[in-house]
C-alpha cells in the first residue's frame, strides 16, 4: 500500500473542461482543488483512511481538514462516505458515527451529507471524506520562491506513531517498547491536526503542505517538485522520543512515517517565524530535495505499511 509515483500520475493529470472557475485542478503535491466564485475561493479535498484500525472516525475528519487548512482556507463542510462490513454490530456503527460527529464538532465543521452502506467483501470499516472550505487568498504547494526558509511546525511521524501505539500496542510491547512509551503515544490524538497552525501562518507562508503518507521527507520532496525549486534540509527535523523508540524497535525511518500533525511551510527570509523551527531553505537549482548533502528520492510506500508487514 502506498502512493502512485509522480511519473505514473502525471500521465493522468487532466484539467477537465475549459472552466475558468477551476484555478487549481489535479497537480502533483497540491493538497486540494480550488474553484473561484466571485471574490472567494472554494477549496475541496477528498481523503480516505486506509492505514488505521482504531479512531478512523476521528481521522476521517481531521486528515482532510488539514489539507483544506494548508491552502489558507477554513474547513467548513464535510461529506463522509462510510462503508462497513455486513456483520458489524450496531454498537460499533454508533461508536464510529459518534466519533465522526465529535471530530467535526471539535473543528466547527458541518456534516452536510455523505453516504453509508454495508459491504459484503470488506472486513473492517472504511471512510472516505470530502472536505470543503473557503478562503479569499489560496496558498499552493508550488508557490515557494528561492530564498524562502523551510519551516517545520509539529513533530515528524506523530500520526504513524499514534496509529502503531493504538492498533499494535500488544505486539510493540512484546518487542520491547515500554508501556510508558506506548501510553504516551496513545495520547496524541489531538496532535494530528494542523488546522490552527496552518491558519496562523496564513498571510506569512508562501507555500504550505501537510506531511502525510511518506512522512516529512516525502512532504518536502513534493513541495520541491511542485515548485520547481531545490529544497535543502540542513537542520535535523524534530522527532519525539516515543517516535524514535518505536521506529527503532521496528527499524523504520521516522522521517518517512505518515506524519499528519507535521506542517511544512516556506516563508520569506525576512519574515519572523511565529511557530515551529527553520530546518532548511529553498534555492535555485535542479528541482529536488537534499538532506544534508544527500539527494532524497520519492517515497511511494509509507513506513507505516512496512511496519505492519513486519508485525503481521
Amino acid at each position: 500500500m502506498g502512493k502512485f509515483s509522480h511519473g505514473f500520475l502525471k500521465r493522468f493529470f487532466v484539467q477537465g473542461f475549459d472552466d475558468p472557475r477551476v484555478v487549481m485542478g489535479p497537480s502533483y503535491g497540491e493538497d486540494a482543488a480550488v474553484l473561484k466564485f466571485h471574490d472567494e475561493y472554494l477549496v475541496v479535498h477528498p481523503d480516505p483512511i486506509s492505514g488505521a484500525l482504531e479512531n478512523i472516525g476521528w481521522l476521517s475528519i481531521h486528515i482532510p481538514a488539514n489539507d483544506i487548512a494548508v491552502t489558507g482556507a477554513n474547513p467548513l463542510w464535510a461529506l463522509p462516505t462510510v462503508q462497513v462490513p455486513e456483520n458489524i454490530s450496531h454498537n460499533e456503527i454508533e461508536r464510529l458515527l459518534d466519533e465522526i460527529n465529535e471530530a467535526a464538532h471539535s473543528l466547527e465543521v458541518s456534516l452536510i451529507g455523505g453516504h453509508t452502506e454495508t459491504v459484503g467483501f470488506i472486513d473492517r470499516p472504511m471512510i472516505n471524506t470530502c472536505m470543503m472550505g473557503m478562503t479569499e487568498a489560496p496558498i499552493y504547494t508550488h508557490s515557494s520562491e528561492p530564498g524562502d526558509l523551510l519551516v517545520q511546525v509539529g513533530d515528524a511521524g506523530i500520526e504513524g506513531t499514534w496509529i502503531l501505539a493504538t492498533d499494535e500496542y500488544s505486539k510493540l510491547e512484546s518487542l520491547g517498547v515500554s508501556a510508558a512509551c506506548l501510553k504516551e503515544a496513545k495520547g496524541w490524538r489531538d496532535d494530528i491536526s494542523v488546522v490552527d497552525d496552518a491558519l496562523d501562518l496564513k498571510g506569512i507562508a508562501t507555500s504550505m503542505h501537510d506531511a502525510t503518507e511518506g512522512g516529512l521527507l516525502q512532504g518536502a520532496y513534493e513541495m520541491a517538485k511542485a515548485s520547481g525549486n531545490r529544497f535543502e534540509i540542513d537542520i535535523e527535523p524534530s522527532v519525539r522520543k516515543e517516535t524514535m523508540d518505536i521506529c527503532g524497535v521496528l527499524d523504520i525511518d521516522p522521517l518517512r512515517l505518515i506524519a499528519s500533525g507535521c506542517l511544512l511551510a516556506t516563508i520569506p527570509p525576512d519574515a519572523q517565524v511565529p511557530k515551529g523551527k527553520v530546518i532548511g531553505k529553498v534555492t535555485d537549482g535542479e528541482p529536488g530535495l537534499y538532506f544534508g548533502y544527500e539527494e532524497v528520492g520519492e517515497n511511494t510506500e509509507d513506513e507505516l505499511f512496512r511496519a505492519l508487514r513486519i508485525m503481521n
